[in-house]
């Protein structure tokens, strides 16, 4: 069973295909992947929150937040799921992942597929 567990030092794959789809929208978000390691993760019933070290400072610290523009499939989550990346310049700071209405989830992420953009 694949689950998030909060002792992973590194993005999980379910983690790795969120961040991997919000690239399309800011490449330059893609050169962090490498240095990425998770510092926290915590699971709110409804979704999680993946708090990510950020590296050392540089210059740009404007913030931004990266919307995922598609639909994650997830079975037992009938309304499906989302996710936001935050991020402080170009280091990536949280990855929140949350489900639609009133849906539960339990950090089982097996089966899950992020639908195409129509």
């Amino acid at each position: 069973m694949s689950i998030i567990r909060p002792g992973q030092t590194q993005p999980n794959e379910f983690e790795l295909a969120i961040l991997n789809r919000l690239t399309i929208k800011v490449p330059t978000v893609h050169s962090a992947f490498d240095q990425l390691h998770v510092l926290s993760r915590k699971y709110t019933g409804v979704g999680s929150y993946t708090n990510f070290h950020i590296g050392a400072s540089s210059s740009d610290t404007s913030e931004q937040q990266i919307s995922l523009d598609a639909l994650i499939t997830m079975p037992g989550v009938p309304n499906g799921m989302g996710a936001i990346l935050f991020c402080k310049g170009s280091c990536l700071h949280c990855l929140e992942i949350f489900t639609h209405g009133d849906d539960r989830w339990d950090g089982v992420y097996d089966g899950f597929a992020i639908e195409r953009n129509k």
